[in-house]
């Protein structure tokens, strides 16, 4: 248990030292350049941070977000698990404060998958800013083996974020259907339920908040 730890905690803090960049003090609160309030990419690993995944039995699902607004309080990931299309459970859901993040300054988002033994798998969440990160993690069960294809795709250029709107990163489909289509622009419930509609579906987002989770629940 000890070494699993340490195991995760040496790869987060490789991401911490890939995903700091310098912070512009004089940035403004709202960028009229930038096209949304945030933009999210595809965080471009490097040859030692894929090795580290390969070695420690990850799959990793990486994500560049720059910050364009400072309006925005919280960034919020989640996984959701679908099956035939209807969602069943939220594998993670966190949220971070951006409290200190200014604009310009780079997020990283990390959703790692480990398969376990028993039929058993780890999801791990994380943003990385660039003064710390938060993560959190959950063990589920595993689709079983006797899917015929394993299929994942997301986003790869850079997409806009808006505050209060999800945007979907990835997803991760287990089926025996042999046709299987990837899409990064699920916009509306039916691009939703296009994607998901495969016996066994992971739908990995974000989503930024103008008001933190902790806020909304003490205006209740």
């Amino acid at each position: 248990m000890r070494l699993r730890l340490l195991t995760v905690m040496a790869i987060l803090l490789v991401f911490v030292l890939t995903a700091c960049t310098d912070t512009d003090e004089s940035a403004p609160e709202t960028d009229p350049d930038k096209k949304g309030d945030a933009t999210i990419t595809k965080a471009d690993l490097t040859e030692f941070e894929k090795q580290l995944m390969d070695l420690s039995n990850y799959t990793a699902f990486a994500y560049d977000i720059n910050l364009h607004n400072q309006k925005a309080k919280g960034l919020q990931i989640t996984v959701e698990h679908y099956e035939n299309g209807e969602k069943v459970d939220k594998v993670i859901n966190m949220e971070s404060g951006l409290e200190r993040v200014k604009p310009s300054d780079q997020l990283r988002v990390v959703f790692l998958r480990q398969q376990m033994n028993q039929g058993k798998e780890k999801w791990i969440g994380s943003v990385i800013r660039d003064n710390g990160y938060g993560n959190t993690e959950n063990i589920i069960d595993s689709p079983s083996d006797d899917y015929t294809s394993v299929s994942s795709g997301g986003i790869g250029s850079d997409m806009p974020m808006n505050i209060g709107e999800r945007q979907h990163a990835a997803t991760i489909k287990h089926t025996n259907k042999t046709s299987v289509s990837q899409r990064t622009n699920l916009e509306t419930e039916e691009d939703i339920k296009q994607a998901t509609d495969y016996e066994q579906v992971y739908l990995l987002s974000v989503q930024l908040n103008e008001k933190a989770l902790d806020e909304k629940a003490s205006e209740k």
